[in-house]
């Protein structure tokens, strides 16, 4: 039973928990003092504070990288250290960079936008008398709005400063090129290659001269150059443009280089053509078998025979065709190597009209075709041809009613006039052809009958006049019962030698005095005529003559006029008559005046030499 309570009289106190001692061994280790608790608030403020000062450090950095390379591209170089030590150009940076800041202000201008939205909704939610709420919301959407306005504008200033260097800072090569790809090429091809481009700077640099180095054995010089590759294999031309410093004189080589691969070359066409010209019908035989490729061999044909654009008139090596029609004819071969590339040759082909003897007809022992009535001619076709043999049959028909079919025939005419002499004639071919020639038979010989005209105009047949006398002579009208006047001969000094041989003359007479001038003829049978003309050459009156300095300008105009080269052989110029043409009255005065024109227009001076025994004369 247990045991009852000591002091029953008082009350029971509630137990109070008593700290027991921990027992104690000999071998217990020494106590560890207990960890204080982790406030996981604090620890989650910590790693927060943390992660926003990396962020802030990592954007601080990207910044300033960006502000360096935006520092850069506002210098306006196009070759700086920082790109190349990225291996990029000023354009490639320039359009990662629109890229990023594209991307960049498109987040945050969103992001602005939604708060505004947020900021405008928190105005309009709020209670009525809640003006706290209202100014709260109110702050929000101004800030907000004020940083979207302010995002734009950047967004759009950067983009514009962005795209100006994408422009300036596209990068130039030393070599442009057409085609511009240059690789991978099938020969033959022909480039253009130019160096109008080259990142020289002519403002410091005076080109001298440009050498271009095609990778093969040819070397050209000058700006811009055509070269055309015929062989497979890779290529660097290399361009050496000479230039001289304008500062110092200097000069140095600057070197650009391109790169050329020919990957294939096309096969190269023959086209044998037997024959490749000829008269119509023209059958021709076409082989394309020495046609080769460096590739492989040749695998198909394929002819455009009749200029259709389509090849499909043969598809073998050898082929034919007649040509039946006179023209040109461009005959093209296509074909086909064993790496599938396709190369198209050209032949021409020319059908001329079909081949026919030619007629021709002389008269034998004589020149032209003047004949004299009763007279026997020889008429002969041994000068006709025929280009594929010999002439078999000639037929002659004279239009007085005679005929012959010899090679030679003779022939006489007993009327005067013209009569047409035909040939046709026949080769061992059936080719014909024919000719004809008209003859004129005259009467007998009968001389020519010499006709003169002048000018000035003869008067009783003498021409006068004042040295220097010049006359125009003319016999063309002078006529011949055979009209075959073969010679024209004048003498003007009557010294028995002929002067001018011609129809129609002009002389000069220089000296007063009288001049007999002589007109022969001869016809073709060698008869002769001739007449006789007087010239009577007066001595040489006065002559006035005028110079004027200036002759144009503007009012008022003062006008040197000069007659001092004015003449009188047989006496003397005394005085001067002058008329300006410009209203004033003529005055008397010596040979050199000044006169000035006070009225705009076009005026005619005129001068009037007086010799002392009053003879006049007078010019513009």
């Amino acid at each position: 039973m247990p045991d009852a309570p000591q002091n029953p009289q008082q009350p029971q106190q509630p137990a109070q928990p008593q700290a027991v001692p921990p027992q104690q061994t000999p071998a217990a280790a020494p106590a560890v003092p207990a960890k204080k608790p982790i406030d996981p608030a604090k620890e989650a403020a910590k790693r927060k504070k943390t992660l926003i000062g990396c962020l802030s450090a990592f954007g601080c950095s990207i910044l300033l990288f960006i502000g360096v390379i935006f520092a850069f591209l506002a210098a306006g170089s196009e070759n700086n250290p920082l790109f190349a030590s990225f291996g990029v150009s000023q354009g490639e940076i320039v359009n990662i960079l629109i890229t990023i800041v594209n991307l960049t202000f498109m987040v945050l201008t969103f992001v602005a936008f939604v708060v505004t939205v947020i900021g405008v909704f928190k105005i309009m939610a709020a209670k009525k008398g809640d003006k706290d709420a209202k100014k709260k919301g109110a702050i929000l959407t101004f800030s907000a709005f004020s940083v979207l306005v302010m995002l734009i504008m950047i967004w759009v200033s950067t983009y514009v400063f962005l795209s100006s260097k994408r422009t300036s800072g596209a990068p130039r090569q030393g070599i442009t090129t057409n085609p511009v790809r240059t690789v991978q090429l099938t020969a033959p091809i022909t480039i253009n290659f130019d160096a109008q481009y080259a990142p020289i700077n002519t403002a410091q640099y005076e080109i001298l001269s440009y050498k271009w180095d095609f990778g093969t054995d040819d070397i050209l010089f000058g700006n811009p150059q055509t070269y055309t590759y015929k062989d497979l294999g890779n290529y660097t031309v290399t361009l050496t443009v000479a230039v001289k410093e304008r500062a110092t004189g200097e000069t140095e080589d600057v070197t650009f280089t391109k790169d050329v691969t020919i990957q294939n070359v096309r096969a190269s066409v023959v086209i044998d053509a037997k024959p490749a010209q000829g008269p119509a019908p023209l059958e021709v035989i076409f082989d394309g078998s020495s046609s080769t490729s460096v590739n492989g061999e040749i695998t198909a044909y394929a002819w455009d025979l009749d200029e259709d654009g389509s090849f499909d008139d043969g598809t073998s090596a050898q082929v034919t065709n007649t040509f039946t029609k006179i023209g040109s004819y461009l005959i093209k071969l296509r074909v086909i190597d064993s790496t599938g590339e396709a190369s198209i040759g050209e032949k021409e082909i020319v059908v001329t009209e079909p081949e026919t003897p030619t007629a021709n007809i002389t008269i034998k022992d004589i020149e032209g075709t003047t004949l004299a009535v009763g007279t026997s001619y020889i008429f002969s076709g041994e000068s006709s041809s025929s280009p594929v043999g010999r002439i078999e049959r000639y037929r002659w028909n004279f239009s007085d009613g005679g005929e012959g079919s010899n090679r030679t025939v003779s022939h006489t005419f007993t009327e005067p006039g013209q009569y047409v002499v035909s040939l046709v004639i026949t080769d061992e071919n059936d080719g014909r052809d024919e000719t004809e020639i008209t003859v004129t038979v005259n009467a007998p010989d009968a001389a020519p009958v010499p006709i003169v005209k002048t000018t000035p105009a003869l008067e009783d047949n003498v021409v006068r006049g004042p040295a220097p006398l010049t006359v125009t002579f003319d016999g063309s009208a002078s006529t011949d019962p055979n009209d075959d006047i073969v010679e024209y001969n004048w003498d003007f000094t009557n010294d028995g030698t002929n002067d001018k041989a011609q129809e129609k003359t002009v002389y000069t007479f220089e000296k007063a005095g009288t001049y007999t001038v002589r007109f022969m003829l001869k016809d073709a049978a060698n008869n002769e005529a001739a007449t006789e003309i007087v010239v009577e050459v007066l001595a040489q009156g006065v002559q006035a003559d005028l110079k004027a300095t200036p002759t144009s300008g503007v009012v008022p105009l003062t006008v040197k006029f000069d007659a001092s080269g004015s003449s009188y052989a047989e006496g003397e110029i005394v005085t001067y008559e002058w008329d300006f043409g410009d209203g004033n009255p003529k005055r008397i005065d010596t040979a050199q005046v000044n006169h000035q024109y006070t009225a705009i227009g076009s005026f005619i001076a005129r001068v009037t030499a007086i010799a002392s025994d009053g003879k006049k004369h007078n010019v513009e």
